[in-house]
């Protein structure tokens, strides 16, 4: 039986696309590789001078193109007795995406009544209270952190997210997690707020205040 010869020709042409075949293959996966990289911004694994963890923040971002940037402002998160005025902030962004992050040491403010009473949307946190601006896509609390000095004094913090404004309820549920975290972080091991560790675990809890109905 007679070997089969292959006609010069048609090999030259099963070579030339078997090549075809390997750079398209090699080019898809390239540019698959770039537009994943493109999609996904690189945030630092601690975030506003190693306060918070990007873990709980990246939620916020979900998939996002765009230069990841930090702003501190007033040496956040400092000494808390020292924020007062216009407090510290920690500002983040990546594309049109923001996370930011305000804090003020304070004894004044609305009590929780004065809230429940005259807001759309009421915070609920343990002891602390404030909050949710729909429009703003922010969640205000005020967290009792008292001194021998100054016993009514409190911790208000202030963490909006571009993805909650008028957002999805996922999106808002995010921005509760997140919230909820800042608060247990600062009170608890920043700050150390006395009766902190009494925060409840889990996310701040919004309801409808009177002043939707």
């Amino acid at each position: 039986m007679g070997s089969r010869q292959w006609n010069p020709r048609f090999k030259k042409q099963v070579i030339l696309l078997t090549g075809l075949l390997v750079v398209t293959v090699f080019a898809s996966v390239f540019w698959w590789l770039r537009s994943k990289a493109q999609d996904d911004s690189a945030i630092p694994a601690r975030l506003c001078n190693d306060t918070f963890s990007s873990a709980q923040v990246k939620p916020s971002y979900g998939r996002v193109h765009g230069e990841f940037e930090e702003d501190t402002v007033r040496g956040f998160p400092g000494v808390l007795e020292k924020a007062r005025g216009l407090g510290v902030v920690c500002e983040t962004s990546a594309g049109n995406m923001s996370v930011n992050f305000r804090v003020q040491y304070t004894q004044w403010g609305k009590s929780r009544s004065e809230v429940e009473r005259n807001s759309k949307y009421v915070a609920e946190f343990g002891a602390g209270y404030g909050e949710y601006g729909a429009e703003k896509g922010s969640i205000s609390l005020r967290v009792p952190c008292p001194s021998s000095e100054e016993p009514n004094a409190r911790m208000y913090l202030h963490v909006g997210a571009t993805s909650a404004r008028g957002g999805s309820r996922e999106d808002v549920s995010k921005l509760a997690e997140l919230t909820g975290y800042a608060a247990r972080t600062l009170a608890q091991k920043v700050y150390k707020c006395k009766g902190a560790e009494e925060l409840p675990e889990g996310p701040v809890v919004i309801t409808e205040g009177e002043g939707r109905r």
